[in-house]
C-alpha cells in the first residue's frame, strides 16, 4: 500500500523537511485559494487537496501541529478529513453549476500531531467544564474514522481515558539529548520543573504550586545534588514561561553551576522569549513552527510512520 503524507498549513515545515531528507516520502501539500492563501479575507479557512485521485486505496497520514492557531488549525484539519472521507471530482458546467463525481477514497487513515492542542484540558477541573482533550480524540475516531493517532510528548499521555483511543505517543528525548551533546555539553544532569514532568520523564525535580497562568511557586523538597553541576530542565511545553523561569531560579539557588532548558513544544512566543532570556541556552524542537526552534524532529516523524526506532519516554538520567 502506497503511503501519502498530507501536511496541514501548520505542519508544512515538517513536510518540506521530509522531502529534503530524500527518503522517498510522498508528500501532498494543500492547495491555496485564488489569493495564494489557505484563508479567506474574512478569516474563514480554505482547504483543497490537489491530486486527490492518487490517494485511492493508499495509506494516508495527515500531519498537523495544533499551534500557532489552535482553533483555525482544527477547522482546517476537520476540512481535510471531510474531503478525504468523501472525495469528489468537481467539473464546472457554467453558470455556477458543477458536476460532482465520487472518487474512491483512501485505504487507511491516520493523523500525526506534532503538537496536540488542548492536551492540557484533559480533566474537568471545575464543574461545567469540557474534557476537550478527549472530545477531540473522539471526533477523530468516531466521526472521521481515523485508525491511528500519533502524538509527540502528549501532555495527557497518562490519562486513563486515553486507553480507549489508538494513540501512539512518542518521546522527543533522544532528539533533545543529541542536540545538547552536539552543542558540547557533557556531564549534565536532567531535572524536572514539576511533578508532571517528573512522571513523564522519570527524573527527579521540583514541586510547583500555581497561583494563576502567570504566577507559580517552586520548591525543592529534597537535596537534588545539583551543586556545581550543569542542570538541564526538561519540560514538554513552554506556555507563559513562569514554570521554567521559576525552576531556573530555584536550581541556581541550590548551587547549580549553569542551567539549560530542553523543551518539546514552544506554545507561546512570550514564554519562549522569557525562557530564552533566563537560561544560558534553550533547546526547543520544531513541533511548532517557531523561529527559536533549533532541534528538528522530522526524522522522528519519519521513523514513527515507518515503525522504526522512535525513542520511548525516559532515557534521561539524574546522574
Amino acid at each position: 500500500m502506497e503511503t501519502y503524507i498530507i501536511p496541514t498549513s501548520s505542519a508544512e515545515h515538517i513536510g518540506a523537511n521530509l522531502l529534503n531528507l530524500n527518503v522517498g516520502a510522498n508528500v501532498l501539500f494543500l492547495g491555496k485559494n485564488k489569493d495564494g492563501k489557505n484563508v479567506f479575507p474574512d478569516g474563514e479557512t480554505y482547504v483543497r487537496i490537489p491530486d486527490i485521485e492518487l490517494l485511492e486505496d493508499a495509506r494516508v497520514i495527515v500531519l498537523h501541529s495544533g499551534m500557532p492557531e489552535p482553533d483555525r488549525g482544527y477547522m482546517e484539519l476537520q476540512n481535510v478529513l471531510d474531503i478525504l472521507n468523501k472525495p469528489v471530482k468537481s467539473e464546472p458546467l457554467g453558470d455556477k453549476k458543477f458536476k460532482e463525481t465520487d472518487i474512491n477514497k483512501y485505504g487507511s487513515l491516520e493523523v500525526f500531531f506534532t503538537y496536540y492542542a488542548y492536551g492540557r484540558q484533559d480533566k474537568r477541573f471545575q464543574t461545567g467544564e469540557a474534557r476537550t482533550a478527549e472530545s477531540k480524540m473522539n471526533l477523530l475516531t468516531d466521526h472521521y474514522g481515523v485508525q491511528k493517532i500519533y502524538t509527540i510528548d502528549l501532555h495527557c499521555a497518562d490519562a486513563d481515558w486515553l486507553k480507549k483511543y489508538p494513540v501512539k505517543n512518542i518521546s522527543a528525548d533522544k532528539a533533545l539529548i543529541a542536540a545538547i551533546g552536539n552543542d558540547g555539553y557533557r556531564g549534565v544532569i536532567h531535572m524536572a520543573p514539576d511533578k508532571g514532568a517528573q512522571a513523564r520523564n522519570g527524573i527527579k525535580g521540583l514541586e510547583k504550586s500555581r497561583e494563576n497562568s502567570y504566577e507559580v511557586n517552586m520548591k525543592a523538597n529534597q537535596d537534588l545534588g545539583v551543586r556545581g553541576k550543569i542542570v538541564v530542565v526538561d519540560d514538554d511545553i513552554i506556555g507563559t514561561g513562569g514554570t521554567m523561569v521559576g525552576a531556573r531560579d530555584t536550581f541556581l539557588e541550590h548551587g547549580a553551576k549553569d542551567v539549560l532548558a530542553a523543551v518539546t513544544h514552544g506554545v507561546m512566543p512570550e514564554g519562549i522569549e522569557k525562557v530564552s532570556k533566563a537560561y544560558t541556552k534553550l533547546f526547543l524542537t520544531n513541533t511548532i513552527n517557531r523561529p527559536e526552534a533549533n532541534v528538528d524532529i522530522t526524522e522522528l516523524v519519519w521513523n514513527a510512520i515507518n515503525n522504526q526506532e522512535i525513542g520511548e519516554p525516559g532515557g534521561k538520567s539524574n546522574n
